[in-house]
């Protein structure tokens, strides 16, 4: 097989759930030629799946120097960070993610749960908003992608101003949020 029939392959032991054949033959096209952003983008997010985070960041840093304009590997970063905890560079890839596509809903979400980690209420409940108003199709696509832990969650939305903490409005929203997770 060519690099772009390797590379077709990954994609389709992607779609079909196979992380570890995905990246066994992203890992061949590369080798064969194919070293593009999307192939190391493609082979991080198999990583992420794995749970192989440090291995999908190393990939997903070789997309931003092929291509510095690509919000997806800083986001995918981003979230790689997250899962490990690494609040801060979390963080300052959300921010990148966000400049380069301001209306990126789902970085907002995800810097305001890695703000919320951080002990950032402030920070965490102005980036969940912010999220919110983007759009809620894009918390759902955070969640329903890249299993956002259901403690980070909550604890972000504890953060939400407005009312206490035992206020029926305000749990009627977290309620219809965590729905779109469920």
């Amino acid at each position: 097989m060519d690099a772009k029939e390797l590379f077709r392959e990954g994609q389709g032991f992607f779609v079909e759930g196979k992380f570890g054949e995905s990246i066994a033959s992203f890992s061949k096209a590369i080798e064969a030629g194919e070293k593009t952003e999307i192939a190391f983008l493609s082979r991080g997010v198999a990583y992420f799946r794995l749970e192989q985070f440090d291995k999908a960041a190393q990939d997903f840093n070789i997309a931003i120097d092929m291509n510095s304009g690509n919000f997806r590997a800083y986001f995918y970063r981003g979230i790689s960070y997250l899962a490990e905890k690494e609040y801060e560079k979390a963080i300052r890839d959300f921010d990148d993610t966000i400049k380069l596509k301001p209306d990126y809903g789902a970085a907002f979400f995800a810097r305001g749960t890695a703000y919320a980690q951080t002990g950032n209420e402030y920070e965490a409940q102005r980036s969940i908003q912010t999220a919110i108003s983007c759009s809620e199709a894009s918390m759902q696509w955070v969640a329903d992608h890249y299993g956002m832990f259901r403690t980070q969650f909550d604890q972000a939305m504890a953060l939400m101003p407005g009312e206490d903490v035992f206020s029926e409005s305000r749990n009627e929203r977290i309620k219809n949020l965590k729905e779109h997770f469920e």
